[in-house]
């Protein structure tokens, strides 16, 4: 559920986080999960769809959203500005930035936008996951975007392996060497709370991760 306390604003579940009050509703479960992936197609995959005008940077117009969807979408007729706001500040991941009356996607976007303004990634080591089929030819070759305009990196290992889990039961766990791969010029961005972004990671900051080095840090 997401709802809104007077005192400390939005949040999601039954009470207030803070105060443990229950505070006014705003979305169940199943709306903030539908109207999650219209937003994240919108702003990530398909804002033509939508007749919506992203400018360079991937931002959209929130009242702009809200009436493309209201317009799209009969079963969102109730949609305002407020439930954009409380659903991307809410967003477990930090899917999302608001500025100014404006919201973009901050990561896994198909079409071209720049995100050179994102922060710099802040920590020293990344990690990465892939399958055992993908191993060599990762360590050989470095990272390139697949399915998506940039390489995410997992700013842990337990998310490194959260990820991996969505393509095989036990992923190879892969580090990245960021502050030598800055140093050197690569550029990496912070773009949520545990993913970062970059056009591409050279084999030479890459290595895999062992076993010791992962219960070291559990």
């Amino acid at each position: 559920m997401l709802a809104e306390c007077n005192e400390h604003g939005y949040y999601r579940g039954r009470v207030c986080p803070v105060c443990k009050k229950e505070g006014k509703f705003l979305m169940d479960d199943r709306e903030i999960k539908k109207l999650s992936s219209i937003l994240i197609g919108i702003l990530r995959h398909f804002p033509q769809q939508f007749n919506i005008k992203l400018d360079p940077h991937g931002w959209a117009n929130i009242d702009e959203v809200c009436e493309a969807i209201k317009n799209k979408i009969d079963r969102f007729y109730w949609i305002r500005k407020k439930h954009v706001v409380a659903l991307a500040l809410t967003d477990e991941k930090g899917r999302y930035q608001l500025k100014e009356g404006k919201i973009r996607a901050t990561y896994a976007h198909t079409i071209e936008v720049d995100l050179s303004d994102l922060p710099e990634a802040d920590v020293d080591i990344l990690y990465y996951p892939v399958t055992e089929e993908e191993l060599e030819i990762v360590l050989e070759q470095g990272l390139l975007p697949t399915d998506r305009n940039k390489v995410h990196l997992s700013g842990s290992i337990e998310k490194a392996v959260e990820a991996g889990k969505t393509r095989v039961e036990n992923p190879v766990i892969l580090k990245i060497d960021a502050k030598k791969a800055m140093e050197d010029g690569v550029d990496i961005r912070k773009a949520g709370k545990e993913v970062y972004i970059a056009d591409q990671i050279d084999a030479k900051y890459i290595s895999i991760l062992e076993s010791s080095e992962a219960s070291d840090q559990q």
